[in-house]
């Protein structure tokens, strides 16, 4: 696993950072709960990623949102991470508005005042970049399953205070 700290290379065994000193059980320790409180403080240097899920997070629930509501980023707004589940609900969202009259025009043969725009977006061509981006949104959301899966996914905590 990588330090959340440093981003030095450290050994689960050893429990420590070999580079800042880190111990593992401080980055068990860290707390999520504070992070968005960090945040609205504007001190965004206390907030580090670790892959390493703190108590007050669930990996379960992360997990769940992330298969069943992925697509939509759902586990992305539940773990803090806004600039990417901001992409991800943008994406899926062009491509949802773009798609549905498109196929129900070519499902039922006529999308009531939607049929000029399906029209449109069929002879031009302009299909292609909705279906890009939901696309690129399906590839993001598998990402993630595989990284929750094999607990190689990033979750922003505040690490404790070193006590002096």
């Amino acid at each position: 696993m990588r330090c959340p700290n440093c981003g030095a290379k450290m050994k689960v065994k050893f429990g420590i950072c070999p580079k800042c000193q880190t111990k593992l059980s401080d980055i068990k320790e860290a707390s999520f709960n504070l992070v968005k409180k960090v945040r609205k403080e504007y001190e965004p240097e206390r907030v580090v990623y670790t892959t390493v899920f703190p108590k007050d997070l669930s990996f379960k629930k992360t997990l769940l949102l992330c298969v069943f509501f992925g697509w939509m980023g759902a586990h992305l707004y539940f773990v803090a991470r806004y600039f990417k589940a901001i992409m991800l609900s943008v994406m899926t969202g062009i491509f949802l508005f773009t798609i549905i009259p498109v196929a129900s025009m070519l499902k039922l043969g006529s999308a009531g005042f939607l049929t000029g725009y399906a029209n449109f977006m069929l002879s031009t061509n302009l299909i292609v970049l909705p279906c890009a981006l939901g696309a690129i949104a399906v590839i993001m959301w598998a990402f993630d399953i595989i990284k929750l899966s094999t607990r190689h996914f990033d979750v922003p905590v505040v690490m404790p205070e070193k006590k002096k």
